[in-house]
């Protein structure tokens, strides 16, 4: 027997000594499949598509109730501040030896809608003619180019086939301290404006864009000076000095006399911005009558006539009224697919306007026509 041989008969193996064997059961990961995976992804992108439509009509909503927004706090304000000056034209205007100081037209001194200026013609030169009766600028005979005036020069438009929008040229005298002018200078009382309402270029805005604009000048009238050689030049005139209040705490102290500067030929101030197109007609009337038969009332409206028309279209008939009209549009763009080439408008007897290729080719704005008919204080009385 080999000695290096070892007999492991006699051991017992017990149960104690052997190592447990472990079995490692591995369960199934669950998880989603390429299907599932395929139709998370479709309902998703339908989730996200519904989401994003609600999100572009909220957003066009949005923009669209901004511009309309804007339209009213710019046009509609705007709007009935010129509408309460037109009220005012013919106050104070004068009597004629063929009419009354109601019978307003293109004769009426200090009238209301400014139609005629005198010419400074004649030898020697007599200023007291037309509606600016008396009146001159910088010594010279006051420009045609500054009267009411149908699709007038100074004025520009927007509108495709209508170069120029209308001008309107009033004035009035106020009868009261604490009146303004719609440059928002104050008038002193007893004193006459002249208004000058036009479209231009407002150039404080960027881009620059079309606003209604008006200038103005106030003037004191003095029968004798209008009758003079010089007339009244209303290039400036001279605020009343005001006396000091000693009857009040604490004391108001004087204001002296002063010049001021008048702008009725110059850029004058915009009170409606972004406006198209400005339009006015003369509401008239051949009825002598006008306040004590109103049933048998006859009023047309027709555009501003021409220098050589006036006399045919008014020289027996009154201006008892005044239409105006403005296309206007927003400050901001508008989100929407309708394009500037398909919009059409009506503004008082201008219909289905279009814009013009400029404004065709700009960016798409909310555009809204404003009209309104103004009756004119103190146009209707006399016989």
């Amino acid at each position: 027997m080999n000695p290096q041989r070892q007999n492991f008969s006699h051991l017992t193996i017990s149960d104690s000594n052997i190592p447990t064997l472990r079995v490692l059961t591995f369960n199934r990961v669950k998880g989603f499949t390429l299907v599932e995976l395929m139709i998370s992804l479709v309902l998703g992108l339908l989730v996200s598509a519904a989401a994003l439509q609600i999100f572009y009509t909220s957003s066009v909503n949005s923009r669209r109730q901004e511009a309309s927004s804007q339209i009213q706090d710019n046009a509609i304000f705007g709007f009935s501040q010129v509408q309460r000056h037109l009220r005012r034209a013919n106050y104070g205007a004068k009597s004629i030896g063929a009419y009354d100081e109601f019978f307003m037209n293109h004769l009426t001194p200090q009238g209301g809608v400014v139609l005629t200026a005198p010419s400074g013609t004649g030898t020697p030169v007599s200023w007291l003619q037309g509606n600016l009766s008396g009146l001159v600028l910088n010594g010279q005979a006051v420009s045609a180019a500054l009267l009411s005036s149908n699709a007038s020069g100074n004025s520009i438009s927007n509108i495709d086939g209508i170069t120029n929008s209308d001008q309107l040229t009033i004035q009035y005298r106020s009868d009261r301290t604490g009146t303004f002018d719609c440059e928002g200078t104050a008038i002193p009382e007893g004193f006459y404006v002249i208004e000058r309402y036009f479209v231009r270029m407002d150039t404080t805005v960027t881009p620059n864009a079309p606003g209604l604009a008006c200038a103005s000048a106030i003037y004191d009238y003095d029968e004798s000076v209008a009758g003079s050689p010089a007339g009244i030049d209303i290039k400036e005139y001279k605020v009343p000095a005001v006396p000091a209040v000693t009857t009040t705490t604490p004391v108001v102290a004087a204001i002296p006399a002063s010049t001021k500067a008048n702008n009725l030929a110059g850029t004058g101030t915009i009170i409606i911005p972004n406006v198209d197109y400005f339009r006015a007609k003369l509401g008239i009337s051949s009825s002598r009558d006008f306040a004590t038969d109103p049933q048998n009332l006859d009023i047309a409206y027709i555009p501003i006539p021409t220098t050589t028309n006036l006399t045919t279209a008014l020289s027996a008939r009154r201006i008892v009224s005044l239409q105006i009209g403005i296309l206007a549009r927003s400050d901001n763009p508008t989100a929407t697919p309708q394009t500037n080439s398909e919009l059409a408008f009506t503004v008082l007897d201008k219909s289905n306007v279009k814009l013009n290729s400029a404004a065709v080719n700009g960016p798409t704005y909310l555009r809204n026509v404003y009209e309104a008919t103004v009756l004119l204080r103190n146009a209707r009385g006399g016989l």
